[in-house]
């Protein structure tokens, strides 16, 4: 699946799971550097220089994130000159986006913000390499109508085919077909459970969770099974289905490697998820163009 890019200019942010500790704050430059002087940024911002750099690179980076994502974002970017961007240093970036549909995963809405007061990237030939730290928060929101969109498509439904609970080399259920629910401040799921062995037929299992957040990343908890054939334990199904979350799944939006991302808070209000958290792009870190 393609990752969702977020740029400026062609800059990717993007993050993978990390079990660290969600406020990467600290991790900022405080001290502001090769910047232009005092007299320029003045300058700058007096004859208006600023501005149309803050509004060519919000141009910039909108349409590289249509052209990515085939979506339209709101980009706002605050800049200390027009030098300092042309070099890649600025005072904050932030991108948001409703009714998202990027490559099958679809989002109510997604927030990006810097959280450092100054970022610093190398622009080169082919590659942007990150100077300092550079630190983001996130919030999504995902629908009962996103969910169940996204575990429609293909490749949340390939990645559940794919899934075989085996014992002793027999595969005893295959799970195949997907459903969801977001209701009563719980997630609720439908997996088709296959067995040729213990099933006469396919049978529907609902699941109701609650969700948490654990060591920075969402996990299902208090699930609770029911309508289940009697004398059939599905344990090593529930196992699978916890390990394949689909609320994971939604946020692989943000994946990528070499990058860090730290889930702060989740709550079910009426029939949406909110997820939240940072982002950490490490100093020194690179993307190609």
């Amino acid at each position: 699946m393609k990752k969702l890019v977020l740029l400026m200019s062609l800059l990717i942010l993007s993050a993978t799971p990390s079990f660290a500790v969600c406020d990467y704050s600290d991790m900022c430059q405080t001290n502001a550097y090769d910047l232009s002087s005092k007299a320029g940024q003045m300058v700058s911002n007096a004859t208006g220089a600023t501005f149309f750099a803050e509004q060519f690179a919000q141009g910039i980076i909108g349409r590289e994130l249509t052209k990515a994502t085939k979506d339209k974002f709101k980009v706002k970017v605050k800049a200390y000159s027009f030098q300092d961007l042309v070099h890649g240093r600025f005072k904050s970036i932030s991108i948001s986006g409703k009714n998202l549909d990027i490559n099958g995963i679809y989002l109510t809405s997604l927030d990006l913000k810097t959280l450092c007061d100054f970022n610093y990237v190398e622009l080169n030939k082919n590659s942007i390499k990150f100077k300092e730290n550079m630190i983001m928060r996130f919030s999504t929101v995902i629908s009962d109508t996103d969910l169940m969109k996204t575990m429609k498509s293909e490749g949340y439904l390939d990645k559940l085919n794919c899934v075989n609970v085996e014992g002793c080399g027999i595969t005893f259920f295959k799970l195949s077909g997907a459903d969801v629910g977001i209701k009563n401040n719980k997630l609720y799921f439908t997996i088709r459970v296959t067995s040729q062995l213990l099933l006469v037929k396919p049978v529907d299992i609902v699941i109701a969770t609650d969700l948490k957040v654990e060591e920075g990343r969402i996990v299902l908890t208090k699930m609770n099974v029911g309508n289940l054939p009697k004398g059939v334990d599905l344990s090593n199904v529930v196992y699978h289905l916890s390990a394949m979350n689909p609320l994971t799944f939604s946020l692989n939006v943000l994946e990528n490697s070499g990058t860090k991302m730290c889930i702060k808070n989740v709550k079910i209000v009426g029939d949406k998820i909110t997820v939240s958290g940072n982002i950490l792009i490490p100093k020194n870190s690179s993307r190609s163009k």
